[in-house]
């Protein structure tokens, strides 16, 4: 949702006469690669982008699952149509991958999806490869909520016109909208008395104060995330359905088969193919967790 509204706020900027470009086309870093790996890898593109969106680096295979939801941001192409709430394996063989990348999609995953996808990462990555994942920190959500932080939701702003509230379904610009509220659309947007077709019983501000004062946090977000309707998922795939931190994401990662998993941070990553912050770690680097895994 957050990676929408950037580049939905970029074409606006675009339109309003300005000028919009990366700093560089993706592809200055190709003897990066060349050092570092070597050239079968390089042909068969054994570098996985999942929730890829717009994404694009030759040496890079695109796996995502096409909807009319992201639509403009897959102008790219998709090499690999992958939906992962299917819990079916990814196409790639066992132990061919130099690396996956997955940023800002395991919030839109339920737990058995996300499980899935940790499994398969470990399955194709080859032996000293490398699983690196970026998603919203929602300890940081949670923190601005407790000590009322409007200032920390700076990206409500982005869903203050009309088209822009109506392309996420909310009922009200996000700029007017409560802590409570923010808080719940992060982790849980069916929830929220924001969204215009959400779960039957949402969550007010009171519940929202009341159940995240009497419960621990994980288990309140637990509690929560358990009740986003697949049904209204489907209809709404942009907005959040899952929270993390890294001791889940760790945990996760373990039971999955990593031994190694790792607290980054941006554009730290032990990969080479994955320094790029042209290309990596450039969604939300103030609101996000940054984790890395190791065959």
């Amino acid at each position: 949702m957050l990676d929408t509204a950037k580049r939905r706020t970029t074409k606006a900027l675009q339109r309003a006469g300005w000028n919009i470009s990366r700093l560089d086309d993706g592809t200055t870093d190709l003897a990066v690669y060349e050092r570092a790996y070597a050239p079968a890898s390089l042909r068969t593109r054994a570098f996985y982008n999942v929730g890829s969106g717009g994404f694009y680096h030759p040496y890079w295979t695109n796996i995502d699952h096409p909807s009319a939801w992201y639509e403009n941001e897959q102008s790219a192409g998709i090499d690999i149509a992958w939906d992962a709430e299917t819990l079916d394996p990814l196409p790639i063989e066992d132990a061919s991958a130099e690396a996956l990348y997955s940023s800002h999609t395991i919030e839109h995953l339920s737990d058995a999806a996300v499980d899935s996808l940790f499994r398969e990462a470990y399955r194709t990555l080859k032996p000293g490869g490398v699983f690196r994942i970026t998603t919203p920190n929602i300890a940081l959500d949670f923190r601005a909520w407790r000590d009322r932080d409007p200032d920390y939701w700076y990206w409500a702003q982005w869903y203050s016109t009309p088209e822009a509230v109506r392309a996420v379904g909310a009922t009200q610009p996000l700029s007017t909208a409560s802590v409570q509220q923010l808080f719940v659309w992060q982790f849980a947007s069916a929830l929220s008395t924001l969204h215009v077709d959400g779960a039957d019983v949402r969550l007010s501000d009171d519940d929202v104060d009341h159940m995240f004062t009497d419960l621990p946090m994980e288990d309140a977000l637990s509690s929560c995330a358990d009740r986003v309707p697949d049904a209204v998922h489907r209809r709404f795939p942009g907005n959040h359905r899952n929270w993390w931190t890294w001791g889940k994401a760790e945990r996760m990662l373990r039971e999955a088969g990593f031994d190694q998993a790792l607290l980054s941070g941006y554009g730290q990553s032990y990969s080479p193919a994955l320094r790029n912050t042209v290309l990596f770690d450039s969604t939300h680097p103030k609101i996000s967790l940054y984790v890395e895994a190791f065959r």
